[in-house]
């Protein structure tokens, strides 16, 4: 009885790996043409990754 069960299990784990597979299908590759990620709103320096701050003034030195 128990290598039936141990048949069965490694069956019904190869059929549920095989569904997964098939479900999840090819990874996306992009074609000509095809909008990529153009990271359109991505800081270009460092100086616009933080919003903006008016500037101030430098004291005068003594």
């Amino acid at each position: 009885m128990m290598p039936t069960l141990i048949v069965l299990l490694l069956v019904i784990l190869a059929v549920a790996a095989i569904v997964w597979v098939v479900r999840r299908g090819p990874a996306h590759t992009p074609r000509p043409g095809e909008d990529q990620d153009t990271a359109w709103n991505d800081p270009i320096t460092p100086a616009e990754s933080t919003p903006h701050q008016p500037a101030r003034k430098s004291e005068p030195g003594p």
